[in-house]
């Protein structure tokens, strides 16, 4: 994957949230800016919103906001750019990140490195340093869940790993093997690299393959999930096959609308809510098998 095509609009407040629900559904990874760039202001009334994709999308995308939402022809801009170029562009050093017991930094040079309490993540084409509301959330459970003594995580596995933190997260705070899954190729060696960057890959075992469908075990003590909300509602009857008796799946990447159907079909599978966080929007699930 060598390009990636990024949309970019200027929205009024009013149409940004639909409109992000609209390209999140469509695969797209989105940020929204202030656009007024007034500091003082904690509710801007304009955002510049970037939308993501790996595929270029349709002509009909741009056509439905121009019907749907008033948006001038001239505020919508489609290009394709090279990965490197944007990394070399845009990225900037992210600040280290407090989340439980870690702390997530990108820093290279592991001298500084300590191993109990930090966790390297640089940014790259794998999702996830932990700056995102849902990968925090569920980092916090992680840890929360960590601290009941009484019961034991033996196998564990992240599907949809992006940069692997959530697997790396789990072989820190359980000393266990851990089972990361993706369907890209780029996650997959971000994973790989990021696990043996934090001294990890002996217990980190990274695989190619389609969520919950082709897994080592099939009775996992911990999944967690941080993707899109139809994928997740159509591994629902994984997720309660492949989890184990007692077992519990932390799931993100939903919008707090989208929580209810998501619960509900897991529920009807003897499956019940026990922790919930909502954090700018986002719901953080963690759910458990009785």
């Amino acid at each position: 994957m060598k390009y990636i095509w990024i949309l970019k609009l200027k929205l009024e407040k009013k149409y940004r949230e639909k409109i992000e629900e609209y390209l999140i559904s469509l695969n797209a990874t989105i940020t929204s800016l202030d656009a007024e760039n007034d500091t003082n202001s904690f509710k801007p009334k304009v955002f510049n919103t970037s939308a993501f994709f790996l595929k270029k999308p349709k002509n009909y995308i741009v056509q439905k906001f121009l019907e749907n939402f008033n948006i001038e022809y001239k505020n919508i801009l489609l290009t394709k750019v090279k990965i490197k170029d944007l990394f070399k562009e845009n990225i900037k050093p992210l600040d280290p990140i407090h989340i439980g017991r870690f702390t997530f930094i990108e820093e290279k040079n592991i001298r500084n490195f300590i191993l109990y309490k930090n966790i390297i993540i640089p940014a790259g084409l794998g999702f996830g340093t932990g700056h995102h509301p849902t990968t925090k959330g569920i980092i916090f459970i992680l840890n929360k869940i960590n601290y009941r003594k009484n019961i034991q995580y033996k196998n564990l596995i992240d599907i949809g790993c992006g940069s692997g933190i959530l697997g790396i997260t789990m072989a820190k705070l359980w000393k266990k093997n851990v089972e990361l899954i993706d369907i890209d190729k780029q996650a997959i060696k971000t994973s790989i690299t990021n696990a043996k960057l934090n001294h990890l890959n002996y217990y980190i075992n990274v695989k190619k393959g389609d969520g919950l469908k082709k897994t080592i075990k099939v009775d996992y003590d911990i999944i967690t999930i941080n993707i899109l909300a139809k994928p997740i509602l159509l591994s629902t009857k994984l997720i309660n096959k492949k989890l184990n008796k007692n077992g519990r799946v932390i799931i993100s990447g939903i919008l707090k609308h989208q929580k209810y159907m998501i619960l509900n079909k897991l529920r009807g599978m003897g499956l019940t809510l026990e922790i919930e966080y909502i954090i700018d929007n986002w719901a953080i699930l963690l759910i458990k098998k009785n």
